[in-house]
């Protein structure tokens, strides 16, 4: 079975990191896609090179958001407690 092109359809490892959706405002995938970009622009271009330079970037990625959403856990946790214990002392005596 063989893939169909069509015009849009990317051919070259530049073309498919050119055509990763990244969110305005995501300074860090830029900053990876923008690395990959310089590599391939100095001949690291096999696909599996491209994917390994990717790798690296996004785990490093994936383990700070992993500390900042535990951190904002435990943030929104005190928030909850100090809530809780503001309405346990405004609470009329019955």
């Amino acid at each position: 079975m063989s893939e169909e092109r069509t015009p849009e359809t990317p051919e070259t490892s530049a073309e498919v990191v050119r055509s990763w959706n990244i969110p305005a405002g995501a300074r860090v995938a830029n900053v990876i896609r923008s690395n990959i970009l310089r590599a391939i622009d100095q001949g690291m271009d096999d696909p599996q090179l491209v994917a390994d330079l990717a790798v690296g970037p996004l785990v490093m990625a994936l383990g700070q958001l992993e500390i900042e959403l535990a951190a904002a856990g435990r943030r929104i946790a005190e928030l909850e407690a100090a809530l809780a214990e503001r309405d346990r002392d405004v609470r009329p005596s019955e």
